[in-house]
C-alpha cells in the first residue's frame, strides 16, 4: 500500500520575521488561507487515508503539527529528537511504516511547496509510485526548468525506461550541485537538465537496503532504534538519534543508487523559498507591487510587502521587501532577500530570542 511520508522540518530563518524558530515556514499561511502543510496533506489525500500520511517534524514542533492537522492520528506525527538532516528522517520513516506495513511504499514529500495543478500532481505521484512498486529502485521527481535557476540543484535525464499517462520515466544518469548563471543557462538550453525537487518514491525496504550498503553507521543506529519497538523505543530513540550521522538523502543516498530514476514532471511547482519567490505566486497590483495582508501602497513599485497581523503602508519606494509582524519590520531590497538568513543569525548573536 502507499504511504505518504511528509518531511516538515525547518528552523523559521527563510521567512522572518513572519517565520519563527517555533512557527516555522510549513505552519504558516503565506498563499492561501491554510497553512502549507495542512495545504500539502490536502493535496495528498486522494492518495492515502490519513492513516497512512506520516509527518516527520521536530519533537518541539509536534503538538503544533498536530494542532494543524486535525484529521491525521496523533501516532502518524513522528518527533525528530534533533534534526540530523533528511537520510536520518526518510530511514526512521521507512522503519516506523514498515512496523505497520512490512511491503509499504512510500511517497516522500516536503511540507511546504506550492502547487498549481493539483490533478497532474497526483497523476505524476501515480505514475512514480508504480513504476517503483513494479521495478524497484529509486526515484526522484525532476521539475522541468522554465528559468536559468542558480537556486536550486539540477537533475541529469538518461534513458527513457518507461510509463503512462504522458509520463515517461528515466534513469537518472547524475545530479548537479547549484550552478552559476551561465551553466545554468545551458542547462535550460540543453533540456536534458530537471530542477531537483526533493520529492522521492520507493519501496521502505528499498530505502532500508541503500542505507545498508551506503550508510552502515546510519543503518546501524536506525536498526537499534526500531529493535526496541514502539512501546520502549522512545527512549532509545533520544538517545541513539542525536548520534546518527548527518547527511541529505541526495548526497548520502540517491547519489550513490544502484537503481535510481527520475520522473520528469511539470504541475506549476515552487518551493516558495524565499520573499522573492512568494512573490512571483501573489498577484500583481499596480506598478508591480505584491501584497498580502493589510497593506496600502502609493507610488510604489516593483516591491513585496506583507502585512502580518498588522496594516503596512508603503509610500514611494522601490524594489523592496517590506514585512511587518507585531513585534518585528524586515525591509531588505529584493535583491538582498536571500540575507534574511544573516539577520537571524546577527539577532541569535545579540540573544534576542524574544523574536526568534
Amino acid at each position: 500500500m502507499l504511504h505518504v511520508v511528509i518531511m516538515a522540518g525547518g528552523s523559521g530563518t527563510r521567512f522572518w520575521p513572519a517565520s519563527r524558530r517555533m512557527r516555522p515556514k510549513q505552519l504558516l499561511s503565506l498563499v492561501a488561507d491554510r497553512t502549507l502543510l495542512a495545504t500539502t496533506v490536502d493535496r495528498v489525500r486522494p492518495l492515502a487515508p490519513p492513516e497512512r500520511i506520516w509527518v516527520v517534524t521536530s519533537e518541539a514542533l509536534a503538538e503544533a503539527t498536530r494542532d494543524c492537522l486535525p484529521s491525521i492520528p496523533d501516532d502518524r506525527v513522528l518527533g525528530e529528537p534533533v534534526g540530523r538532516d533528511t537520510a536520518a528522517c526518510v530511514g526512521w520513516a521507512a522503519d516506523v511504516v514498515s512496523r505497520d506495513d512490512p511491503d509499504a511504499v512510500c511517497l516522500v514529500l516536503p511540507a511546504d511547496h506550492v502547487i498549481a495543478d493539483e490533478h497532474r500532481f497526483r497523476t505524476s505521484m501515480e505514475v512514480g509510485v508504480a513504476w517503483v512498486e513494479a521495478h524497484g529502485g529509486l526515484l526522484t521527481f525532476g521539475i522541468r526548468p522554465t528559468r536559468p535557476e542558480t537556486g536550486f540543484g539540477y537533475l541529469r535525464v538518461g534513458d527513457a525506461r518507461g510509463g503512462r499517462d504522458g509520463l515517461t520515466v528515466h534513469e537518472l544518469d547524475r545530479f548537479v550541485e547549484k550552478p552559476d548563471e551561465a551553466t545554468a543557462r545551458s542547462y535550460l538550453e540543453d533540456g536534458s537538465y530537471l530542477w531537483n525537487s526533493g520529492m522521492f518514491a520507493w519501496r521502505a525496504a528499498d530505502l532500508r537496503s541503500e542505507i545498508a550498503r551506503q550508510l552502515p553507521l546510519l543503518a546501524a543506529g536506525l536498526d537499534r532504534i526500531a529493535a526496541a519497538g514502539a512501546e520502549a523505543g522512545r527512549d532509545v530513540l533520544e538517545k541513539v538519534y542525536p548520534t546518527l550521522p548527518k547527511t541529505s538523502v541526495d548526497y548520502g543516498i540517491m547519489e550513490g543508487a544502484a537503481r535510481r530514476w527520475t520522473l520528469p514532471v511539470d504541475f506549476g511547482w515552487s518551493d516558495v523559498g524565499s520573499w522573492p519567490a512568494l512573490g512571483e505566486l501573489l498577484a500583481a497590483g499596480p506598478s508591480g507591487v505584491r501584497t498580502r495582508g493589510r497593506v496600502v501602497a502609493l507610488d510604489a513599485s516593483d516591491c513585496i510587502v506583507v502585512g502580518d497581523r498588522v496594516t503596512v503602508a508603503a509610500v514611494g519606494i522601490r524594489d523592496l521587501v517590506v514585512v511587518a509582524t507585531p513585534d518585528a519590520v524586515l525591509v531588505v531590497p529584493v535583491a538582498d532577500a536571500q540575507r534574511v538568513r544573516e539577520v537571524v543569525s546577527a539577532l541569535e548573536d545579540l540573544g534576542w530570542d524574544e523574536v526568534l
